[in-house]
């Protein structure tokens, strides 16, 4: 019999098990008879083994004949997911949900790394610092709240605004936050010790959306 692509053979196996990630997590003994009726159509996986599905399986499931642009789902969060954002070297991914949490995942295989709790309102913004050392989050709480990206501590809440906080970002030198609110205003605060800085008003409705220039 002629060897299969390997390359091939494992890339579809890697996605195969990224994408299913959560059912074999659950129940990782179901992959020795039902894996393969699962596997893409058109997958070399299927080609090479379909004739091991078990005689026994008389039902099977209607697959895909090629992989989409879903590389795997991240499940955790117990509500709505309202921001996503990825950390500078791409490693990790922070997401904000009406839950009132602040998740961190580990992009190459999608587990969770950290929950990070404090928020008492649905999280609308999530951030990373240029260093990826720290992670703001905006929250319908009217706080921002800056976390430390690798252990499960809150390092400062930033108090001023009076409405929802629906945006963050960090200046690119990572020493300012600025954060914008249903109250009009857009708040600049010191990273390091959360210090207010300057109030920004004009606006005539609410600030969806806060960017740092680069100097």
């Amino acid at each position: 019999t002629e060897s299969p692509d390997w390359p091939a053979f494992i890339y579809n196996a890697k996605r195969f098990v990224l994408y299913n990630r959560s059912a074999v997590e659950q129940a990782p003994l179901q992959l020795y008879c039902s894996a393969l009726v699962f596997v893409l159509e058109n997958s070399i996986v299927r080609e090479n083994f379909e004739g091991c599905i078990p005689d026994w399986i008389q039902l099977k499931p209607k697959t895909q004949a090629y992989w989409n642009a879903a590389l795997q789902t991240l499940e955790g969060h117990t509500d709505s997911v309202l921001s996503v954002a990825f950390s500078p070297d791409g490693k990790q991914v922070g997401s904000g949900s009406d839950d009132r949490t602040l998740r961190l995942w580990y992009f190459c295989t999608g587990a969770a790394l950290r929950t990070l709790e404090g928020h008492t309102d649905s999280v609308l913004s999530v951030a990373f610092s240029p260093d990826g050392k720290q992670v703001g989050s905006g929250s319908n709480d009217r706080t921002v709240r800056l976390w430390n990206a690798h252990i499960r501590a809150a390092l400062q809440t930033l108090e001023g605004h009076t409405s929802w906080v629906s945006s963050v970002a960090f200046s690119p030198d990572g020493k300012q936050v600025g954060s914008g609110s249903r109250d009009w205003t857009v708040r600049l605060w010191d990273a390091a010790t959360g210090a207010p800085l300057q109030m920004l008003d004009g606006h005539t409705n609410w600030v969806r959306s806060v960017a740092i220039s680069p100097d």
